[in-house]
């Protein structure tokens, strides 16, 4: 098995990135981290999306289907809430109609002519 030895242009290349990371190990350094920064950003955004959770799917599953029960709830309460209303405003109407105050009147006389 031959390995092939490098080329000269390679090996040049190699040894002026050598001498530049020597004169400069601060500046190779913070090049060599913007470099892992940025292939790490490529590889995450190029990795395809992790599906939901099962969880988070079951959760979902679960509220859709508190919806689905308490819509109908929430209409039949409000169909109840007007139907009250309706029958307090009936019967406030049918109290003004009987003129209570004058029969509590008189019911209050003949309680007096008791106990006078």
């Amino acid at each position: 098995m031959n390995i092939p030895l490098p080329s000269q242009p390679t090996t040049e290349c190699h040894s002026k990135f050598r001498e530049l990371a020597c004169e400069n190990p601060t500046r190779s350094l913070l090049v060599a981290v913007g470099c892992g920064l940025a292939l790490g950003l490529l590889v995450r955004s190029l990795r395809p999306h992790t599906p939901e959770s099962r969880m988070v799917r079951l959760l979902a599953d679960v509220r859709e289907r508190l919806h689905d029960i308490a819509v109908p709830i929430q209409r039949h309460t409000e169909n109840l809430v007007e139907s009250g209303t309706d029958a307090v405003k009936s019967g406030v109407a049918h109290l003004q109609d009987l003129h209570l105050e004058r029969g509590l009147k008189k019911l209050g006389k003949r309680i007096k002519g008791l106990f006078s």
